[in-house]
């Protein structure tokens, strides 16, 4: 399935995604792989972050992935996991680390897509944020790990050329040892300012390797700087599946970030759910839906 990509996408009327591009939903809540509204977007896959030691590490997180890994395969769903952790005094050798996603290959068996660091250039992760040769050996480690048909995501970033990051970028390539296969990137930055320079940036400056967008989406509510906005919301979510169509020649992936919205969206840090918190379809919904399956 992994190719090496051509350089930049050709242009594309607006319409649905390709039949060889995957759709999938992150942060599904586990009531939620049989609600009719899920079902009809016609998702091929889902994806879940957790802590990188959570199969080791009994408790309400490791219970939370297995009720979501069945659920996902009952649903015939490809399940994706991310690992990542918050925590500054948690952060693990490149040891602990294979360790910990070898015991979770092995309670998970039927997951086949494994992302090696969530976000690993963000600041919210202090095991890889400024350590990029860090990261890259937490993905050596994760390859290592002897799993036939996996396919793994070694780098996992927020999509941006910035000077710090195409240092990280660098740095991370070099200690790697080659070109990632496949880029996980997100494209909030870009899909809610309705604009493509980011991503385009970055294939230009990125020539090789397949890219999956792990996580996407319009933010009906983001800190004190996107106020509530539903009708935002539904312009950011047609564009979203416009500009996977526009870079079809290296996006195989497009996963949307979340499911359902916050209790009180209007006081929420984050809200970018296509339904709201009780499962009422929300107008980014209904444009998610009709681009998703818009005759072309």
């Amino acid at each position: 399935m992994v190719l090496v990509g051509s350089t930049l996408a050709l242009p594309a009327p607006a319409g649905a995604l390709t039949r060889k591009q995957i759709f999938g939903i992150g942060d599904v809540r586990l009531t939620s792989f049989k609600e009719r509204r899920l079902k009809a977007l016609r998702p091929r896959a889902v994806r879940m972050n957790a802590d990188w030691n959570v199969a080791r590490s009994p408790g309400w997180e490791r219970q939370r992935v297995d009720l979501w890994y069945h659920n996902a395969l009952a649903a015939h769903l490809k399940p994706l996991l991310s690992f990542q952790g918050f925590d500054r005094r948690r952060i693990p050798s490149v040891r602990a680390y294979k360790r910990a996603a070898k015991a979770a290959m092995r309670r998970w068996p039927r997951i086949r897509d494994w992302q090696a660091w969530n976000e690993a250039n963000h600041a919210s992760q202090p095991a890889t944020y400024r350590h990029p040769a860090r990261a890259a050996r937490y993905a050596k480690a994760l390859e290592r790990i002897r799993c036939r048909r996996c396919t793994i995501l070694p780098i996992t970033m927020v999509v941006g050329m910035s000077p710090t990051n195409r240092r990280w970028i660098a740095r991370f390539l070099k200690v790697y040892g080659k070109t990632p296969r496949i880029w996980a990137l997100h494209t909030y930055a870009d899909t809610n300012r309705l604009t493509s320079s980011r991503l385009r940036s970055f294939v230009r400056r990125y020539r090789r390797g397949r890219i999956w967008i792990t996580e996407a989406g319009g933010w009906a509510r983001y800190d004190r700087g996107w106020r509530y906005s539903l009708k935002r919301q539904r312009r950011v979510a047609r564009f979203t599946f416009r500009q996977a169509l526009e870079f079809r020649s290296r996006v195989d992936r497009l996963y949307w970030w979340e499911w359902r919205g916050q209790r009180h969206p209007r006081r929420a840090h984050w809200d970018s759910g296509l339904v709201d918190h009780r499962g009422k379809p929300r107008p980014a919904y209904y444009a998610a839906k009709n681009q998703r399956f818009v005759r072309r």
